[in-house]
């Protein structure tokens, strides 16, 4: 099995769309994409929270940051930093 096969399975099984040792079929993927088309779970959000390494000091630092900066729109602020960003590079 690929990693990318492995880290797949791995994410379905942390969101709570397979269960450990089911295997990961092409209904698990709809059931990924219908997970986004409304408010998601805790445990998605959780999950997500802790792959991307959300809940660590500098990630509240820079979401406080950009709240005192541009209040509620600051997480668009930061969206179109990046993109700009893109552009330019």
């Amino acid at each position: 099995m690929h990693v990318a096969q492995m880290a797949e399975r791995l994410l379905c099984q942390h969101m709570g769309i397979i269960d450990e040792g089911q295997q990961f079929m092409e209904d698990a993927i709809g059931k990924f994409v219908d997970m986004f088309q409304g408010r998601l779970p805790d445990i998605a959000v959780s999950t997500l929270r802790a792959l991307f390494n959300l809940d660590c000091d500098l990630a509240t630092a820079v979401e406080d940051a950009l709240l005192e900066h541009g209040g509620e729109a600051g997480p668009e602020l930061q969206a179109s930093a990046k993109e700009i960003a893109g552009v330019s590079a």
